[in-house]
């Protein structure tokens, strides 16, 4: 007889006490996005015309 529990959000089978980390896992890319999306806003400019431009 197995004893696990599965994760109602990811479907990962898990031990007796073991905590999912599919919550970390999405937590993290959110924030590199983020971090890659701020990156990207930083390179680029609007011009008084309103057309965007890499700042260089």
């Amino acid at each position: 007889m197995a004893f696990y529990r599965t994760c109602p959000d990811c479907g990962a089978h898990l031990d007796p006490g073991e905590q999912c980390t599919c919550h970390d896992e999405d937590v993290i890319r959110r924030q590199e996005k983020e971090k890659a999306e701020q990156r990207i806003m930083k390179m680029i400019k609007e011009e008084r015309n309103g057309q965007l431009r890499l700042a260089v």
